[in-house]
């Protein structure tokens, strides 16, 4: 399991993102933050050269957004980037939806690690972070 180096906050609340940013400072003020507004926004920051050489990478991503949701920013990235790129990104949908529906079709998708609940803590962020990284 690597060790988490940078994460990217994929949501249209600048609200969520803002506390988001505060308790992964909590945690570890050393990592990396940084937040766009939508799935397009998010494939283009990933994209960039700089980026890949930041990785491995825990991407929470939201299911509704506009210009691209969290579903098309799914099917981007799988047909965008690389097998070696996706398998050191960890990407966890995050809703404000409690749906056991959503939860479901999100774990179907290959490149989709986990599922949280909005809103996210301090508490939240150490379980994914614990799970998914050393």
């Amino acid at each position: 399991m690597a060790k988490l180096g940078s994460i990217l906050l994929v949501d249209d609340d600048d609200t969520t993102n803002f506390l988001n940013r505060f308790f992964i400072r909590q945690l570890d003020t050393n990592l990396t933050v940084n937040a766009v507004t939508n799935g397009q926004e998010a494939i283009d920051f990933l994209s960039q050269k700089k980026v890949k050489e930041l990785l491995p990478c825990l991407i929470l991503l939201d299911t509704n957004m506009p210009v691209m949701n969290g579903w098309e920013f799914l099917e981007t990235f799988d047909q965008k980037f690389e097998p070696e790129f996706k398998k050191k990104v960890c990407i966890v949908m995050i809703t404000a939806v409690d749906s056991e529906n959503v939860v479901a079709k999100a774990l179907k998708v290959p490149n989709v690690s986990d599922t949280a609940q909005k809103p996210l803590s301090d508490l939240k962020f150490r379980v994914l972070i614990n799970k998914h990284f050393s």
